[in-house]
């Protein structure tokens, strides 16, 4: 039996709040009006973020849930089933996040849990004792609901590969849609705002690590780096920018240790920076790090490429899948060799170029928005009609 024509297709974004992630998400909504408009789609997500500025007259019904966990939960687990009636639901895509375990109906799922497909990784090592627990049981929760999904769609072909040939997810179900960068980041997109904010950052030759605090993302390195920079190579024009909420007891100890070391004037926290203020802090930066352990994929990554900044990132094989010829590579977690490449990087103009081309050329070997936005979609309507 062929597919009905509409779809009713219901988004639960409900996990995305923040990061990466979320630009994802309200690259996908942009797409609808142009490219979607042939189905019918429901938003679920969560008060206090950008998604509830989604106007139903984009042709995208939004309703709002609480920001609280017991909130998430009740929905998840029960009052979905109401909405998903009223709404006479074909299938729930979860941008990235655990589908909800009530939804009986078919389930395409985004998934971004890189650590989930490499066991061999200690990827929370250094956590306290219940901590780890705590995240080793999450993870064990997320893996068994992906083994349930009808369709879990990766970022990466070695993602991908790992799913089906280690952790044994049906290959009918596993797909690849590559990342692109977001059509709200991009050299012609401007931030007043943020502009303005940008004006404060010390001057300098800057190096932006725009992501949210996780211990992932070893922002806590930098602080090393700085004063490596200045004593043993007599560097003391490049600056950190960082994007960290001020609250944060981990902010407050980056920039404690800063100052215990002499150097705060080379660690510049901007603070968080909304989706469509991106693009400024990239256009106010020299170049982009991710001295990241894991990643299924990053944003900084296309984001550094489409604005025309040399990336650097840990030398690992993911990044290496990843970025190819369009970054700067740098031993992992290796103070000293960040400090060298950065060295050699800010001086070498060559260099600059060499990795600036490189992302140019790796990009297009990415999908644009548009074309992202129909791999989706390819996927979810087949997904129905199984």
């Amino acid at each position: 039996m062929g597919r009905r024509t509409r779809l009713n297709i219901i988004l639960n974004f409900i996990p995305l709040k923040s990061g990466g992630g979320l630009q994802v998400g309200l690259d996908f909504l942009s797409q609808i009006p142009r490219y979607g408009r042939m189905h019918n789609w429901t938003l679920f997500a969560t008060e206090g973020t950008p998604f509830a500025d989604v106007k139903d007259a984009r042709g995208i019904t939004v309703k709002l849930i609480g920001r609280r966990l017991a909130q998430r939960l009740l929905f998840e687990y029960i009052t979905c089933r109401e909405e998903l009636e009223k709404a006479r639901a074909d299938v729930v895509y979860t941008q990235f996040g655990p589908h909800w375990p009530a939804a009986k109906v078919k389930n395409v799922v985004g998934c971004a849990y890189s650590n989930l497909f490499y066991p061999e990784i200690p990827f929370w090592s250094g956590l306290r004792f219940y901590e780890k627990a705590y995240r080793t049981f999450l993870d064990y929760m997320r893996l068994k609901r992906l083994m349930v999904a009808d369709a879990i769609i990766f970022e990466s072909e070695t993602l991908a590969k790992r799913a089906v040939e280690m952790m044994r997810l049906p290959k009918h179900k596993v797909f690849c849609v590559k990342p692109s960068p977001s059509s709200i980041v991009g050299p012609g997109v401007y931030h007043e705002e943020t502009e303005h904010r940008c004006r404060k950052i010390p001057e300098g030759f800057r190096v932006l690590l725009l992501a949210n605090y996780h211990k992932n993302k070893n922002i806590e390195l930098l602080p090393g780096v700085a004063k490596i920079l200045r004593d043993e190579f007599g560097e003391r024009d490049i600056v950190f920018v960082i994007t960290l909420s001020p609250s944060l007891r981990q902010t407050r100890n980056i920039l404690k240790l800063s100052e215990e070391l002499g150097i705060k004037d080379r660690i510049y926290n901007i603070g968080p920076v909304p989706p469509q203020g991106c693009s400024e802090v990239y256009r106010a930066c020299d170049a982009v790090i991710l001295p990241s352990r894991l990643e299924s994929f990053s944003n900084n990554i296309a984001e550094a490429w489409i604005m025309k900044k040399p990336l650097l990132i840990s030398d690992l094989d993911w990044a290496r899948d990843l970025c190819g010829d369009g970054a700067l590579y740098f031993r992992y977690k290796d103070v000293r060799d960040i400090a060298k490449k950065l060295f050699h990087l800010k001086y070498d103009s060559n260099l600059r170029n060499r990795l600036i081309n490189g992302g140019r050329k790796s990009l297009e070997g990415y999908p644009t928005s548009k074309e992202r936005f129909l791999q989706y979609l390819k996927i979810i309507e087949k997904t129905c009609d199984s």
